[in-house]
């Protein structure tokens, strides 16, 4: 579907504010339940290993059928997916409300992985499938924006009904109430599948796609493609350690739960503002110089926050941070979405998408071990390292980038 069918056909137009809308329901979702079963596993009697197989978990499934999925929406199958996603994590979330052991509360969260993992693909393979190459960057920021949201939701709802529902003077998180709300959250994202239906680009068999599919091997030679990947994963799990390792480090030169806080919500805060403002941006700066910025403007701040300790200047490296984040993930979707051959752009997503469930497992378990010997202050080093890396790599990847 291109941008001119879109406009004339009033059903088809309404596809992307449903995506849009159906994101920020999926990604609160997604973001306070992951928050819960962390709480839950402590309250069934899990420990710190409990919490960790359960959250790794979430990322297993993915990396087996992410090119699969992928596939899937190169063949015409994307609204498809989209609804299977979005009932597999209502499965997901309703078992989770139910769990009464860690067995249970695992498998719901690899649950939990496998309907996200079909719901990101099919939303971010819808875009290139039915829009002009001309409004892919607008499109993925307003998807990146919806996630950001999204996010930014999940957690104060989930939080705010655990305390309300909390038996008086006990310490512990009422996780069912809260989970029985992203229960009907979830449920309200599932009627926003059904208001629009796949036009335009007709189901291929997987005997015709055969012809043209490439393995995970040929996208990653696709010149562009292992760049745009690791300059993707390297921002995605920058976000990660950074709201895993701030509350560390500031526990350790005296900033107090609040003062953590704030940094991380306006770091959330600036990537919402760079995703709201992309259309504009992307008009006023080259393509090539955003990209390199993503991860060149980011990993200065990263460095630095490991030698500075006062709250402001730490607010200012953090919400530069989140700004620059804010810009590398929906442009590292375009880029991809550019360089992979049309009948393989769903592929190329899930591709993508694999590859930042790696870095997320593999890089924070370098950073823990990392900070078990020197501190919490070196990761951020390493953290900072790592985006300049990326940058320079960006760099050299780009140079014949016209853009």
């Amino acid at each position: 579907m291109n941008e001119t069918s879109d406009r004339s056909n009033p059903r088809a137009s309404r596809w992307f504010p449903a995506v849009i809308v159906f994101t920020v329901l999926s990604m609160a979702v997604l973001s306070g339940t992951r928050t819960l079963i962390s709480y839950r596993a402590l309250a069934l009697g899990g420990d710190a290993i409990a919490v960790g197989v359960i959250t790794a978990a979430f990322a297993v499934l993915p990396l087996f059928i992410a090119l699969q999925v992928g596939r899937s929406i190169d063949r015409g199958k994307g609204v498809s997916v989209l609804r299977l996603g979005a009932f597999v994590s209502l499965l997901a979330v309703a078992l989770t409300a139910v769990s009464a052991d860690l067995i249970t509360l695992a498998i719901a969260s690899a649950t939990l992985g496998l309907g996200q993992i079909l719901s990101t693909v099919a939303t971010q393979g819808l875009i290139p499938l039915w829009s002009a190459p001309a409004d892919y960057d607008r499109r993925f920021g307003n998807l990146t924006l919806a996630v950001s949201f999204g996010q930014f939701l999940g957690f104060p709802i989930a939080g705010a009904i655990a305390m309300w529902t909390a038996a008086p003077g006990s310490t512990d998180v009422a996780t069912t109430p809260a989970l029985a709300a992203m229960v009907v959250i979830a449920a309200l994202a599932i009627p926003l599948c059904f208001v629009f239906r796949s036009q335009g680009v007709p189901a291929i068999s997987r005997k015709e796609h055969a012809a043209s599919q490439q393995s995970a091997l040929m996208l990653l030679r696709t010149p562009g493609m292992k760049p745009a990947i690791y300059s993707s994963l390297t921002v995605l799990t920058s976000i990660d350690i950074l709201a895993a390792y701030l509350p560390l480090l500031g526990q350790e030169i005296g900033l107090s739960v609040a003062i953590v806080t704030t940094l991380l919500t306006m770091r959330t805060a600036a990537s919402i503002l760079s995703r709201a403002t992309l259309t504009t941006i992307v008009r006023v700066f080259r393509r090539r110089t955003l990209l390199i910025s993503a991860t060149l403007c980011s990993a200065i701040p990263m460095l630095l926050v490991a030698f500075i300790p006062f709250p402001i200047a730490l607010g200012i490296l953090t919400f530069v941070m989140g700004f620059f984040f804010g810009i590398g993930q929906p442009l590292s979707m375009s880029w991809v979405t550019t360089v992979a051959h049309e009948r393989n752009r769903g592929a190329a997503l899930s591709v993508r998408l694999a590859g930042n469930r790696v870095g997320q497992v593999v890089l924070p378990l370098g950073a823990g071990a990392l900070a078990a010997v020197t501190g919490p202050g070196a990761i951020f080093i390493f953290n900072g390292l790592l985006l300049l890396t990326a940058a320079m790599v960006t760099f050299s990847a780009t140079k014949e980038m016209k853009h």
